[in-house]
């Protein structure tokens, strides 16, 4: 008896437990009256500035996959089908577990845009990649920015801020490899597909015939790599849209009169980044707030202030693009649930064999 069943089901029974205890240790110690002042007192117009900036990140999101999809000539697709892709991939990582809109996101922007799925997944992986390369960047940010407050932190501080830095600089000498790997498949496609056939002379015709033409459409997908001029506009609009999300994280600090420098919204950004990379349940619920509040803590703040940020970042976070999400769907014809189902989402969506001969 096959007992993948049995994997499927403990995955998100995993990720459950962690978001679980994650939340009832948030809301164990509350003390209920001071949160509550506290967010009587934030400031609307703050919390509506972070709102809309984070919104704004997918825009740029949409404008990074626009430049990465180019090589792939025309029909060349439009930012606002691209935006709406990225949309509903956030909206799925928010309603399901183990982050299945990374799944979605490329299989609806690829029914959207008329490319092969293949191709689009390999987009869709340079932009994590780039999404690295923007942390390393915020990372350096917050170094060039704390000055002074690194020095005078205390020991939880200085270990925390040093534990960041080490991690966040993994994630980035990562990125840099990949690039390097997807810099060497673009331009010597034709000896990596002569090795890559010689791998596949192993298998079966039927499977060779098919693991070629996710081969071929992937390497399609890796255009950018050999594009100078796209390389360093996605590189940009990666930088941007990491700063874009330290300037939201500033404005809340503003919502909440916390008197804490740019730098600290760069460290809150790359420490919420390192941590919905876990495994968790559904809306990043217990996990996330552990985390902000413990941030916050770290700085100084008052706990009912950290508990405050740390729900209002959540909703600012969550909340706008899922509802936003939601209504893609229903302009999609596409209910909650599809997002689950791949072949669902995959009808009329082309496949890598569309690029092979």
């Amino acid at each position: 008896m096959s007992h993948a069943p049995a994997r499927s089901r403990l995955r998100p029974a995993l990720a459950l437990l962690l978001s679980g205890g994650a939340a009832l240790w948030f809301a164990w110690d509350v003390d209920w009256a001071p949160l509550w002042t506290t967010l009587k007192a934030v400031r609307l117009s703050w919390i509506g500035a972070a709102a809309a900036i984070v919104l704004f990140e997918f825009v740029l999101r949409a404008l990074r996959w626009h430049v990465l999809l180019r090589p792939l000539g025309a029909p060349h697709p439009k930012v606002s089908d691209l935006f709406v892709a990225q949309i509903v991939g956030a909206s799925a990582n928010t309603l399901f577990p183990l982050r299945a809109g990374e799944i979605a996101r490329p299989v609806v922007a690829a029914r959207r845009c008329g490319k092969p799925l293949s191709a689009v997944v390999a987009t869709a992986v340079m932009e994590r990649v780039y999404d690295l390369f923007g942390l390393l960047c915020v990372l350096l940010l917050m170094t060039a920015t704390l000055g002074d407050a690194m020095s005078t932190a205390g020991p939880e501080e200085q270990v925390l801020i040093r534990n960041l830095t080490r991690y966040g600089s993994m994630f980035g000498l990562f990125a840099m490899g990949c690039m390097a790997v997807f810099f060497v498949l673009a331009t010597r496609e034709h000896a990596a597909r002569e090795t890559f056939g010689r791998i596949l002379l192993l298998g079966p015709p039927p499977v060779r015939r098919l693991f070629m033409g996710l081969f071929d459409g992937f390497v399609a997908g890796l255009g950018n790599a050999r594009d100078l001029r796209g390389l360093v506009q996605a590189g940009l609009l990666s930088i941007w849209m990491w700063v874009d999300g330290a300037i939201a994280i500033w404005c809340l600090f503003q919502a909440f009169s916390m008197p804490l420098p740019f730098g600290a919204a760069c460290f809150t950004a790359v420490a919420i980044a390192l941590t919905v990379a876990l495994p968790q349940a559904p809306g990043f619920l217990g996990v996330f707030h552990v985390a902000m509040e413990k941030t916050m803590l770290l700085w100084g703040q008052a706990e009912s202030q950290a508990e405050g940020f740390a729900i209002v970042f959540w909703a600012v976070s969550f909340l706008p693009v899922t509802m936003l999400g939601l209504s893609a769907l229903w302009r999609e014809g596409l209910a909650i649930d599809d997002l689950k189902d791949v072949k669902v989402l995959g009808q009329r969506t082309p496949d890598a064999s569309d690029t092979t001969t």
